[in-house]
């Protein structure tokens, strides 16, 4: 049976060293990208690389190979600790993104402007109870932030995702951006990557980066997670559907956190154990187990963790 806690400090991508870079792309989290199955070809290699992926491809296209070189050291960019997965044979770079923001959902969710940054902070500060957040709502918030940091809320990507001036910064905005690569619109290069190295196979994207669960079997459609939430433009969470968050005593809010929170454990326990297909009872019974653990961890009771450990 599994080890709970110890599956959680292996996909917990959170440290304490001494650096400056998001943790989706240290060494940690590129080592679990260099597990998915398009990644374990010999020509990929995880390079320290401490700025942004728009200055390594800046410098690879104006051949400066040894500046290249020295920010394997240089830190000042202020992103000490960033690696890339580099592939010197196709000429490609990948950094990495969060699937799914928390700083977007508090915002829209609790209509209160964190004076926090972001990231760690965010996270820390609702785990530490020092933001503002409804009492009904404080263990969906926890939950979702225990398992942020998690390698199944993080992806190897061609740029960081932009949301733009509507919020959407969550995992559905973004496999529907996947989904539509052959068709032009916002987030190009995703659409662009996505297209020249999966062409017509999206299938075979959709394994390759454990993305099984968020979609319908044997289809390109994404699964409706939050059904509720569905014709309200794929959890966009701008301004104009917050009202509709808050009302029903927060149904939807509640909805949205807890559903996060249970496809990023699905999809961790996949990448941790290199696992497709369909559950089988082992699997499921496993990932039960860190349901619980990690609504417990979070303030539930035991007859709301009883309601809410199926997975999808």
């Amino acid at each position: 049976m599994i080890q709970v806690n110890e599956f959680i400090n292996k996909v917990d991508i959170t440290d304490s060293d001494n650096v400056t870079c998001e943790f989706e792309v240290r060494k940690k989290a590129m080592d679990f990208y260099k597990r998915y199955p398009f990644y374990e070809e010999d020509d990929w290699e995880i390079i320290q690389f401490q700025n942004s992926i728009n200055q390594y491809n800046t410098l690879k296209d104006d051949k400066k190979y040894n500046e290249i070189e020295v920010y394997k050291e240089k830190s000042e960019s202020g992103y000490k600790g960033a690696h890339l997965l580099v592939n010197k044979s196709k000429g490609t770079a990948l950094t990495a993104d969060i699937l799914t923001s928390i700083t977007v959902p508090y915002k829209k969710i609790t209509n209160v402007e964190p004076s926090l940054k972001g990231g760690k902070e965010i996270k820390d500060g609702i785990i530490k109870g020092d933001l503002e957040i409804p009492d009904d709502l404080e263990p969906y918030f926890k939950a979702f932030a225990i398992v942020y940091y998690w390698c199944g809320n993080m992806m190897p990507v061609v740029e960081s995702f932009h949301p733009g001036s509507d919020g959407a910064d969550n995992w559905l905005w973004k496999m529907k951006t996947i989904i539509e690569c052959h068709t032009p619109g916002a987030h190009q290069n995703w659409r662009n990557w996505i297209k020249e190295n999966w062409g017509e196979d999206l299938n075979k994207f959709i394994t390759d980066f454990y993305f099984e669960d968020y979609f319908g079997k044997d289809s390109l459609t994404i699964k409706n997670i939050v059904p509720s939430l569905k014709e309200y433009y794929v959890f966009s969470l701008s301004d104009r559907y917050l009202d509709r968050l808050q009302k029903n005593n927060n149904k939807l809010a509640k909805e949205f956190l807890i559903n996060h929170v249970k496809v990023i454990i699905q999809r961790s326990y996949r990448i941790e154990n290199e696992f497709h297909g369909d559950w089988k009872k082992k699997e499921e019974d496993e990932v039960k187990e860190i349901f619980k653990e990690i609504f417990a961890q979070a303030g539930f009771n035991g007859g709301q963790i009883n309601k809410m450990v199926s997975l999808f």
